[in-house]
């Protein structure tokens, strides 16, 4: 009985620590990262216009759009198939906002789980972190930053 109590605690310790707490900002790219953090010389509010437009010019059509706070969300863009050119497609939206005078951008898939750098490399939500990563890239910035909350 004692080993059948034990091995059930270790269990539940080792459960408990395979999930990863949260992490600052970082230019490294970490495990699990969920957001990205963009500085930018422009002043907040012409950096939150400006990559609302760089949205529009990825394809993405903003839904909501807020100037106080400034927040944006996308709908969700369907992305083509990642597995062979056959399956694998997904959709993902973009959520933005400003804080401390740099963009925070993180993504959402339809079925409503955040993108992260985890998983397969043709998982969709390893899919939807390397497109994130791209348009954020693709978007004029001082720094680039990665943070996982």
């Amino acid at each position: 009985m004692r080993i059948i109590g034990i091995s059930l605690i270790a269990i539940l310790l080792s459960s408990c620590a395979s999930s990863l707490p949260p992490a600052e900002p970082s230019t490294n790219m970490m495990d699990k990262a969920d957001t990205i953090i963009l500085t930018t010389d422009e002043a907040p509010s012409k950096a939150y216009q400006h990559f609302e437009m760089h949205l529009g010019n990825m394809g993405f059509t903003v839904l909501r759009s807020n100037e106080q706070p400034m927040t944006l969300e996308t709908k969700c863009k369907q992305f083509d198939p990642t597995i062979f050119g056959l399956f694998g497609s997904f959709s993902m939206r973009i959520n933005a906002s400003m804080q401390d005078s740099a963009l925070h951008i993180t993504g959402t898939l339809a079925s409503g789980t955040n993108v992260e750098n985890a998983g397969g490399k043709n998982s969709p939500v390893k899919s939807g972190w390397n497109q994130l990563v791209s348009i954020a890239q693709e978007f004029p910035h001082r720094q680039i930053y990665y943070s996982r909350d």
